[in-house]
């Protein structure tokens, strides 16, 4: 279950009567689990197939969320995920646990969202994955099936995203395999693990408005709708089609690492919009902003001004994703342990790596009083 005060504007807390906490590593199955999966199997893949999700993965969720169908949210309100609110003006009251803004533990009531049937918690969950949150519409991208490749992909998207627990994912997959909701995904699973191949490409997914410019030799190298060499089939649409100069900004939401070559392609549009079409080039093909990386150690506290905290340096190679804000460690003592210099447009910017109870990534220094 996801804990309130890392989620920002997501309104999920956690449910006493249900599970309480991120850091299961599994669901001790009751003796009511046949009877889950075969009543959730029809909703889920119904429900995952429409918004191009995986059936495997909302179903380890549903499991993993209501300990099997047997939290009391699950029973009285149909509510899989832990949703708050109310669900067309319905609701149910249920004390939850939150976390004030010095990280104490507290219990309070809460409405949740009650829903007439298993099906519209799947849709309401599946919405919430596809439309993201209020700050960042692609924020659960890496769980859709036309970005992750697998159903493990997806399942480890939602680590540090939907949940903050280190493990979620690996969870998630556990019990994909333990009881093998894959074939949810009708998608052939092998018998014995696959061996490393050429078409090979790990993805990585982020926010969508960081940008670098094409460089001084990016003629060099074509222009694909998929990274070239992967499972997929890349057409070559080259420079004369889509346009192209030397300093010509770009905007990045993804990197793909292709394991055969250990190279990284990035996905690319020309504009700032998201519905652009997008495009995959070599990274030789770009320029970056400069990002020099030192050790520093300090113990600081932060400003009450909520912050985005990525898993990398924005607009760094790595391409960052938003975990979090700094809200929920407002006033409270963090370590910082790394510092980035950071050259964009002539204009030098610091980043520190902070950690602090959960929450591990990076932040600007302006999140740091001085």
């Amino acid at each position: 279950m996801r804990k309130q005060w890392m989620v920002g504007l997501l309104t999920v807390g956690i449910v006493v009567c249900g599970l309480s906490g991120a850091g299961h590593t599994r669901v001790q199955a009751s003796t009511t689990t046949d009877s889950f999966i075969n009543h959730m199997s029809s909703p889920v893949k119904k429900v995952a197939d429409q918004y191009k999700l995986y059936p495997s993965v909302m179903m380890a969720q549903a499991a993993l969320e209501s300990g099997w169908g047997t939290s009391q949210l699950s029973t009285s309100a149909n509510n899989y995920f832990g949703i708050k609110g109310a669900y067309n003006g319905a609701s149910v009251t249920m004390s939850t646990a939150e976390y004030n803004e010095n990280g104490q533990l507290y219990y309070t009531q809460a409405a949740f969202k009650k829903y007439p049937d298993a099906t519209a918690s799947m849709t309401d969950n599946a919405q919430l994955l596809r439309n993201g949150t209020a700050w960042n519409a692609n924020y659960y991208a890496g769980t859709w099936r036309e970005n992750a490749p697998t159903y493990a992909a997806a399942a480890n998207a939602l680590t540090g995203t939907y949940a903050t627990a280190p493990n979620y994912g690996a969870s998630l997959i556990n019990l994909i395999q333990t009881y093998k909701f894959y074939s949810l995904d009708s998608v052939p699973v092998p018998s014995k693990k696959p061996t490393s191949n050429a078409s090979a490409v790990k993805y990585y997914f982020g926010a969508d408005n960081q940008t670098a410019t094409l460089g001084s030799k990016y003629k060099s190298y074509a222009v694909y709708n998929h990274v070239k060499g992967s499972k997929y089939k890349a057409t070559n649409y080259g420079w004369s089609k889509v346009g192209g100069w030397q300093g010509r900004p770009v905007w990045i939401d993804a990197r793909g690492y292709k394991v055969s070559t250990k190279t990284n392609w990035y996905r690319i549009r020309f504009s700032k919009q998201t519905t652009a079409k997008k495009y995959w080039v070599y990274s030789s093909a770009l320029s970056f902003p400069k990002t020099t990386y030192s050790s520093y150690k300090k113990t600081v506290k932060l400003v009450g001004s909520a912050y985005p905290v990525y898993n990398h340096v924005f607009n760094s190679t790595y391409i960052a994703k938003q975990l979090t804000t700094t809200k929920a460690l407002v006033n409270q003592s963090v370590k910082i342990d790394d510092k980035a210099t950071h050259i964009q447009n002539g204009i030098t910017t610091t980043w520190y790596r902070i950690h602090g109870g959960s929450i591990n990534g990076w932040v600007s220094s302006l999140a740091v009083k001085k």
